[in-house]
């Protein structure tokens, strides 16, 4: 009875904070702006849909993978952790230190699911061996994630303009370096194969292809965007990450029992 209370109150945690996400953090309107330009009057729409892939999918999208067999999925729990890192380093690197209240009240959120959550025992389990193709994944996307983490941090800290990229008061910039950090530790965390890998796999996928299309929606030169060549390059990365986290896996089955009986 109490195990049900509990998966009870983490199901209706994630909810609400999903949808504070979504709505009070701007999650949702950024991204559609990021694509329609309708909102910011195409101004920054590759720096708003860094903001709407954040907080539009990323978060929502691990919070609400909870709200079904919850023991099989606690690398949605473990995406919201990592979602906090990388808020964490871009804000300490960028010198935006109310980033750091961010990814402090992103945390406190994995903390309370955390605590509610049937499968907690295994939220620093792992794989034995890392899965060789979203392995080579993230090989590849190491490179180009760091380097324009970087460009962003740079940016941030020199005060470049836009001025008006903001969301709750907080500069985009930080959030397009701490996205692509985001993207390359959720392909790591799928790689490592835990319980529910797929989430962060499908949410680097998405995340990459929404900021992917953004760039080509806006002008090459547009803040946030590395061109068009590499818009595109993205994108089939993306796509490829999408079709790894579809692809059937023979030892799925038996993993999730796995996880299953170690929640019971």
């Amino acid at each position: 009875m109490a195990l049900v209370s509990r998966t009870t109150c983490l199901k209706t945690v994630a909810v609400v904070a999903a949808f504070a996400s979504l709505t009070i953090n701007f999650g949702l309107i950024d991204l559609i702006d990021g694509f329609t330009g309708y909102v910011d009057q195409a101004r920054n729409q590759v720096l708003d849909v860094g903001w709407g892939a954040m907080f539009g999918v990323v978060v929502p999208f691990g919070l609400l993978t909870q709200l079904r067999r919850p023991e099989w999925r606690i690398a949605g729990i473990q995406q919201i952790a990592l979602v906090a890192l990388a808020l964490a380093v871009a804000g300490l690197a960028g010198e935006a230190w109310w980033y750091l209240t961010l990814a402090l009240g992103i945390a406190a959120i994995c903390v309370t699911v955390l605590a509610l959550h049937p499968a907690r025992r295994t939220f620093f389990d792992a794989g034995l061996r890392l899965e060789p193709m979203t392995l080579t994944l993230v090989v590849v996307a190491a490179g180009p994630c760091l380097v324009y983490a970087w460009r962003m941090i740079s940016a941030q800290r020199d005060d470049l303009p836009p001025a008006d990229a903001v969301s709750n008061g907080l500069h985009h910039w930080t959030i397009m370096a701490a996205l692509a950090l985001v993207v390359l530790l959720l392909a790591m965390l799928a790689a490592a194969r835990t319980s529910g890998w797929r989430i962060p796999a499908v949410s680097a996928s998405i995340a990459t292809g929404a900021w992917a299309i953004s760039c080509l929606l806006a002008p090459a030169a547009a803040p946030g965007s590395e061109g068009h060549a590499w818009a595109y390059a993205a994108l089939l990365w993306a796509i490829a990450a999408l079709l790894v986290g579809a692809w059937p896996r023979t030892d799925d089955e038996s993993l999730s029992e796995e996880v299953r009986l170690q929640a019971t």
